[in-house]
């Protein structure tokens, strides 16, 4: 279990990264802005994808991977012989709180709010931001910008693509018209990873 454990890229990660580099580079994309989560696996693979753009890559602690505490780079086996108890109660109900320093789910869900709110606060409509993150905080910030009270599970692959857009002036109005205006809110593309070679 990663979670803030520190990784660098494996080799079939740096592998990965290419194929979103030259994914991109087909498609003629460039973003205005790039964030990316300060870890390594995140920041590495920033580094590889980012290289032929002349934007600098903004660190974000808020796109760091969950906090999971205790159990951040164990394997299964090695928490359940060392926390026998936690990994037991954590296996009934997938309750974070249970486990000794780990962020809540309600933690998380903030804190993919927190993204949500301020990417679109700090950007105009014609700004295009890229953000490298992690799956599991991935969830959240997608629940925030669709907004539903429930947190869906999701397996992100490595380097999956997320293409969504959204017109940043109009995000904070609460008519009826402007929520249910579909050209306002478009999801592009969800979970993608055509560019592995599988």
């Amino acid at each position: 279990m990663q979670g803030r454990a520190e990784y660098e890229l494996s080799e079939g990660g740096r592998q990965q990264a290419e194929l979103l580099y030259g994914r991109f580079l087909s498609e003629g994309f460039e973003p205005t802005h790039v964030y990316s989560s300060p870890q390594s696996r995140a920041a590495q693979t920033a580094a590889i994808v980012s290289r032929s753009w002349s934007h600098e890559i903004t660190p974000w602690d808020e796109l760091m991977e969950h906090d999971i505490g205790v159990f951040s780079g164990m394997t299964w086996a090695d928490i359940s012989k060392k926390y026998p108890e936690v990994a037991s109660e954590f296996e009934r109900n997938r309750d974070w709180g249970v486990v000794d320093g780990a962020e809540t789910s309600a933690e998380r869900r903030a804190r993919g709010r927190r993204v949500v709110d301020a990417i679109l606060s700090r950007h105009a409509n014609d700004d295009v931001v890229l953000m490298f993150t992690h799956g599991g905080i991935m969830g959240h910030m997608l629940a925030a910008l669709m907004g539903t009270d429930r947190t869906w599970g999701l397996g992100v692959r490595n380097t999956a693509v997320f293409d969504l857009s959204v017109d940043a002036e109009r995000w904070w109005h609460k008519d009826h018209a402007t929520y249910h205006n579909t050209e306002l809110w478009r999801v592009h593309r969800f979970n993608d990873s055509s560019h592995l070679l599988d």
